[in-house]
């Protein structure tokens, strides 16, 4: 970043949206989301509890709360649980087998963080059930998500499609740009005066770091993806790093961008 362009003040609009809600905007109602990841031979990955939120085109969830599901067993309980109480959720996936291939899911016809399903039918199998039901099994059903350890089928869950993903656009905010600290940049937030960032969105923190930048005192974060972060400081803080100067933040909310470091560790 020039120095020329920090001085003529950089200034970008964003927009805000919510998921749409028929009672109101804010729907402030939390939303399950089952995250398929087998990377460590996990036998499903994750259900989590959150809030999703779109800034500008980008997507983002926001979670508040998880359990590993990491054996049969709880794959299991978890299944119970979405098929007694019709709970509505979305599916995302992380990684969907694991290094040395012979530990999968498959996925048919699932719409990964916009799809909204229930749970309409599933089976976990066990011992030489796994072998002789992965001989018999043959996808005749979508959406569904199968799990397989080579060539054994481990379970799988037939899917019912019960809508999509809807926002509303709650607010357009401003965004300043305060200046760069390496490849970190920081945008202040200057938001509609009617408009308040839902505090549920936010988490409290003792402190950030943020690759290597760190802000060492209380502040409430909401993470967007990889490479952004929403932050709200309550008093003037800096953020600091081993190398490079540090920049002040006056009391107020800040987007923080910064992409993912490079292989060689280059900021």
């Amino acid at each position: 970043m020039s120095e020329q362009s920090v001085l003529s003040g950089r200034v970008e609009q964003a927009t805000i949206s919510l998921p749409a809600s028929v009672e109101e905007a804010y729907d402030t109602q939390p939303i399950f989301r089952v995250v398929l990841d087998v990377s460590e031979s996990s036998a499903m990955g994750e259900l989590q509890s959150g809030y999703y939120i779109k800034l500008n085109e980008s997507v983002y969830f926001i979670c508040k709360k998880f359990i590993y599901v990491f054996t049969n067993t709880q794959v299991e309980r978890v299944l119970e649980f979405l098929s007694k109480t019709k709970t509505q959720f979305t599916v995302d996936v992380y990684r969907d087998k694991t290094v040395s291939g012979h530990q999968y899911v498959q996925v048919n016809d699932i719409s990964f963080n916009s799809g909204i399903y229930t749970l309409r039918d599933f089976r976990v199998f066990r011992s030489l059930w796994q072998i002789v039901e992965g001989e018999l099994y043959e996808n005749n059903y979508s959406p569904s998500i199968s799990r397989f350890t080579d060539g054994r089928l481990i379970w799988y869950v037939k899917l019912m499609p019960e809508h999509s993903l809807a926002f509303t656009e709650v607010a357009k905010i401003t965004l300043n740009y305060v200046g760069a600290q390496g490849h970190l940049e920081i945008f202040k937030i200057e938001k509609d005066e009617q408009f308040t960032i839902p505090s549920y969105l936010y988490s409290p923190r003792e402190s950030l770091r943020f690759f290597n930048h760190e802000i060492r005192q209380k502040l409430d974060v909401i993470p967007l993806g990889s490479e952004r972060r929403i932050i709200s400081v309550p008093q003037e803080t800096q953020v600091v790093s081993n190398d490079h100067d540090p920049i002040t933040l006056p009391q107020g909310q800040y987007l923080l961008f910064h992409p993912r470091p490079r292989r060689d560790g280059v900021d």
